[in-house]
């Protein structure tokens, strides 16, 4: 089973791949592609269980980063520019460690090599509350999880991943009860203590998000000894679509001659 991508850019440039955080998709990072596409091949994947991609009885980072290295093998990619934000940072950073030699850059986005709390409870309870059988508009399912969820932006993020089956109802494309049931094991770091990657490195961290402290610089230079680790402080969790055109030049400024 391979992963749905999405394409845009001249197929003879340099390849960046990337990866979406937990319960998005490849969509979260077309903005951003279109900028990058410029001087990038860049190529959106949906993980495992998200998006349009297969779904599966399991979800580690073992799986995704197999999925991905069986990716790139398909789309012929001897090398590749990584790029992921949060539960793709975490996935970015083991394929760079496991294959080194396939990695030009990597982008790690909002996350770290850590452990992290499960602060995703409220938002499974919201999504679960919603009987999809009976739901008629995404209002409504707006309104549901409205009970569960004050950030209506964050509402519409997780609602995205509601659509209309071929009999009209709606129905999830995320296979939420398996990705519910991973999210302990998602929480954890992905990281082994003897994992490096000795290749350039670049953290763009959100200073509003709270996923990245600065205590966790120095494990970050440990697994990575040549990243560089910039703070936005007008950022949340998201810089790449928070702040797109700004993430683009921040990017190609990070590959040499593309800024």
């Amino acid at each position: 089973m391979m992963l749905n991508f999405k394409e845009v850019g001249d197929k003879d440039a340099p390849a960046l791949i990337t990866l979406h955080g937990l319960l998005g998709s490849s969509r979260n990072w077309m903005g951003a592609a279109r900028g990058l596409s410029e001087h990038f091949r860049v190529i959106t994947v949906d993980a495992r269980n998200h998006g349009s991609s297969f779904h599966a009885s399991t979800h580690t980072f073992n799986d995704m980063v197999n999925d991905l290295a069986e990716l790139i093998d398909h789309l012929g990619l001897d090398t590749v520019h990584l790029m992921g934000h949060s539960m793709g940072g975490k996935v970015s950073m083991v394929y760079a460690c496991r294959y080194p030699e396939r990695v030009e850059h990597l982008f790690v986005v909002d996350t770290a090599p850590k452990d992290y709390p499960n602060h995703h409870i409220s938002e499974f309870e919201a999504m679960n509350a919603l009987d999809l059988s009976k739901l008629e508009t995404r209002n409504e399912a707006d309104a549901l999880m409205a009970e569960y969820l004050d950030d209506w932006a964050f509402r519409q993020f997780l609602i995205s991943n509601i659509v209309r089956g071929e009999d009209k109802a709606f129905k999830w494309t995320i296979n939420l009860p398996v990705i519910e049931s991973h999210v302990p094991v998602l929480s954890k770091n992905a990281l082994d203590l003897d994992d490096t990657f000795d290749g350039p490195t670049h953290f763009l961290i959100g200073g509003q998000s709270h996923f990245v402290e600065t205590t966790d610089h120095n494990d970050m230079r440990f697994h990575f000894p040549k990243a560089s680790i910039d703070t936005w402080d007008d950022s949340g969790h998201n810089p790449h679509f928070e702040h797109r055109d700004r993430f683009v030049e921040w990017a190609l400024g990070k590959v040499e001659g593309l800024s």
